[in-house]
């Protein structure tokens, strides 16, 4: 009996440590220089449009301190085996007169690139101002990866 209840244990250990190392692999990466940091949410479902088609939700947080210009650079991708297909690309700048943190939405149609699910993510890159001094741009941080049918 004890045998069965140790294999028993053994195995739920071992699953759940294959499932938190998948929710790990699909978390955001953060990215922050000069006094701001800026994370690409895993995109969502949103709402079907008036075709009919499937509509995702891209989301970025931005925290910054005060006094500092966010320039944020977003592209949206479709993951494939060996080269990911880039869907859109787009540029925001938020100003943060004060210290404190905003959100940005992009609403992008579901591409149809593949028999199959769409696997999408978007990643971004940072580039802070203030004060006349801009910083370089980092590099590419991205986002989780999610699966929609179409």
């Amino acid at each position: 009996m004890n045998l069965q209840k140790n294999v028993r244990r053994i195995a739920a250990t071992g699953a759940a440590a294959a499932i938190a190392a998948i929710g790990v692999a699909g978390s955001a990466q953060a990215v922050s220089t000069s006094g701001c940091t800026v994370t690409p949410y895993t995109p969502t479902y949103h709402h079907h449009n008036a075709a009919g088609n499937k509509v995702l939700q891209y989301k970025i947080r931005v925290t910054c301190a005060a006094n500092r210009t966010a320039t944020v650079y977003q592209q949206r991708k479709e993951e494939d085996t060996f080269s990911d297909d880039t869907i859109g690309t787009s540029t925001y700048t938020r100003v943060f007169g004060a210290a404190g943190t905003k959100y940005i939405y992009f609403y992008g149609v579901l591409p149809d690139t593949e028999l199959g699910k769409e696997e999408m993510y978007h990643r971004i890159k940072l580039r802070v101002s203030s004060n006349g001094v801009v910083s370089p741009w980092t590099g590419y941080h991205k986002s989780g990866v999610r699966s929609f049918s179409n």
